[in-house]
């Protein structure tokens, strides 16, 4: 026994040997950050003039396959309005003054992404709207049912405590590993864990029909009029979300292609679409469904009528089957983490964030990191340095798993700023070629991986004897990479461009706070497969027997709409870009997938939001046929 004993620690040891002559730190060191701009407004005055409140819609939900959970009959949304009042119905405020309120923007959010997406978007229209334009503006963003799913009471208690006073953000963060891992019980609950497949079959009915149909009962809810909804009421969505907007649009909702009024395009005075296109049209609903992982894809190109009904029977009787749509390391843990991270970087955005290493992470977690976090391929295949062994502050490692040149996936990416304080080389992993052979992970080659380049701390230590000794890195903001005089973010010798001013357009604390601020946050635990298989389905004549209506596809192209497109974004270059919609297309410079929602709107004299005062000059040309 002492002999295997001993033969173990050797070749542990040797093992380690061998990892310590592939870390080789050192490679240039980012410039210092250049001073920031000046802001036009603070986020206290924006949470001063604006009022964001969470709104419920009870809504029974399908129990054709199993009882949901209670909290599954409400539709919730967020709502973002003049703190003022003047857009509050005088005899029910959980409604809109239809004459007070000069327009009403509801937001459908994309995949895997929750309301708490418009969270900046939605503060910051109100705002600009309100004391610039001298418009009352409201913003809905409706949350898809499965988010209710989402286990968050824990997450909003210690968010309470942090801004009460009566927690530091290490306590809080002790707190959650204590819930979310530990099994300990916090504030009166206990995890009940990450929710399977087996776990939820009701999701097997949580499909297009329903998604759909939340969003005409908040819209005629809050509108009983459908007159004003059709000349006040605007829709659009990001990422996945226009295409959701798409298919409201279409939308019949009684199933009568004779009675009009409940369609879609009645109910409303124009579309917008956030990195995204709103469109009927087949050949350009794929672009967005690209951001799906490979196997998603291939199984939604052969939708015919027999295999969609064959996928459906599966998610009813198959507990195994696939209820929640599958992404390669990306599951509720993962989110739940970033969410963590996003809380960290806003309360204490430069202390040492060393609490992750205390975190006793899933095995398909740590993978997702090392898939991150990693230099080449056989870093990757070693695992030596791990992200834990590098010296990050809470914004320095937010921005290392969030940021256009660092996080490898797309649809996550905005473009905050850089890394500071020690040395950064190019990334070699993940390539698509590289991976596509790996197991579980070769799903994310192709469509979901961003456009690059990619750079990645790399001084943890000395060696891989002495890691989590190197310099403590922190974020430069996306405003102090430079400025018009001088545009590159270059090494101290200037030698390499990091970056570029027209490359860095979010505030990496917005950002931060975008992610959990609030009772809402910006991910979505469980997304129904069911969903996903519908929007595909929704194309073909088959969908109408499975309630699918969406019957009036050739009158969307009739409405006035607008599409803000990410020249990094996860649309731009492709084929999609030359089908000539009709509608007005914006394809905005330096902005990646959530920089649509995200980008900085209050300092205009670095670099104007490329969003929003378009979007609210297209309610103004639209309002009533252009009554505004």
């Amino acid at each position: 026994m002492q002999k295997a004993f001993r033969i173990l620690i050797a070749s542990c040891f040797a093992a380690l040997l061998i990892c310590a002559g592939c870390y080789q730190p050192g490679g240039p060191i980012p410039e210092d950050p250049h001073p920031p701009a000046p802001r036009a407004w603070s986020e206290a005055d924006v949470d001063a003039a604006v009022t964001v409140e969470e709104q419920a819609v009870y809504s029974p939900a399908p129990r054709d396959n199993g009882t949901p959970p209670p909290e599954c009959d409400y539709i919730h949304f967020l709502r973002f309005r003049p703190s003022d009042g003047s857009t509050l119905d005088p005899e029910d405020p959980k409604k809109v003054d239809p004459e007070g309120t000069d327009a009403m923007l509801v937001m459908l959010p994309g995949i895997l992404e929750g309301a708490n997406g418009f969270e900046y978007l939605g503060r910051q229209l109100v705002y600009i709207a309100k004391t610039q334009r001298g418009l009352n503006l409201e913003v809905w963003a409706v949350e898809r049912r499965p988010n209710t799913l989402e286990d968050l009471s824990v997450a909003n208690y210690l968010e309470g405590e942090i801004e009460a006073g009566r927690m530091s953000v290490e306590q809080a963060a002790r707190v959650a590993i204590d819930y979310y891992y530990l099994g300990k019980e916090v504030n009166g609950r206990t995890f009940r864990g990450w929710l399977r497949d087996p776990d939820v079959p009701f999701l097997s009915e949580f499909g297009l029909k329903l998604a759909t149909e939340d969003v005409f009962r908040v819209i005629m809810t809050m509108v009983p009029d459908p007159e004003v909804r059709r000349h006040k009421v605007f829709v659009g969505g990001h990422s996945l979300g226009g295409i959701m907007t798409s298919m409201f649009a279409g939308w019949d909702l009684d199933g009568n292609p004779e009675t009009l009024e409940d369609a879609g395009f009645n109910n409303c005075a124009g579309i917008f679409g956030l990195d995204t296109t709103v469109t009927p049209v087949s050949e350009i609903v794929w672009p967005v469904l690209r951001q799906l992982p490979q196997g998603i894809q291939d199984m939604l190109r052969d939708i015919t009528a027999d295999n969609y009904a064959t996928l459906v029977r599966q998610l009813r009787v198959d507990p195994n089957s696939n209820r929640i749509l599958p992404f390669p390391l990306i599951n509720a843990e993962s989110m739940a983490l970033l969410e963590a991270v996003g809380m960290m970087a806003y309360y204490a955005p430069d202390e040492e964030c060393s609490v992750m290493r205390e975190t006793p992470f899933s095995g398909q977690a740590q993978m997702l990191l090392r898939f991150m976090h990693s230099r080449d391929l056989q870093t990757f295949m070693d695992g030596v340095p791990q992200i834990t062994d590098f010296r990050y502050t809470n914004e320095a490692m937010l921005g290392v798993v969030f940021d256009d040149s660092f996080a490898p996936v797309g649809m996550i990416q905005n473009s905050m700023g850089f890394l500071g304080g020690g040395t950064v080389v190019k990334k070699e992993f993940p390539a698509s070629g590289l991976i596509q052979g790996i197991p579980v992970i070769g799903e994310l080659a192709g469509g979901m991986l961003g456009q690059g380049p990619y750079y990645i701390a790399n001084d943890a230590g000395p060696d891989a004897l002495h890691l989590r000794q190197g310099p403590l890195y922190r974020w430069v903001d996306f405003d102090e990479t430079g400025d018009a005089a001088d545009p590159d973010f270059r090494d101290r010798e200037g030698e390499v461009v990091y970056t570029t001013v027209e490359n860095e357009v979010s505030d990496i604390h917005d950002v931060a706070r975008v992610i959990f601020k609030g009772p809402l946050n910006l991910t979505e635990w469980y997304f129904s497969t069911r969903q996903v298989v519908d929007l595909v389905a929704a194309l073909f004549p088959f969908a109408r027997d499975y309630g699918i209506n969406f019957l009036h596809g050739d009158r969307v192209e009739s409405l006035p709409k607008i599409e803000f497109i990410a020249e990094q974004g996860v649309l731009s270059g492709g084929t999609f870009m030359f089908f000539p919609v009709p509608g007005e297309r914006k394809l905005i410079k330096g902005y990646n997938h959530m920089d649509v929602l995200t980008a900085c709107a209050n300092a205009p004299s670095r670099r104007p939001n490329e969003v929003i005062a378009p979007l609210i000059d297209f309610v103004q040309e639209n309002v009533g046929g252009g009554n505004l």
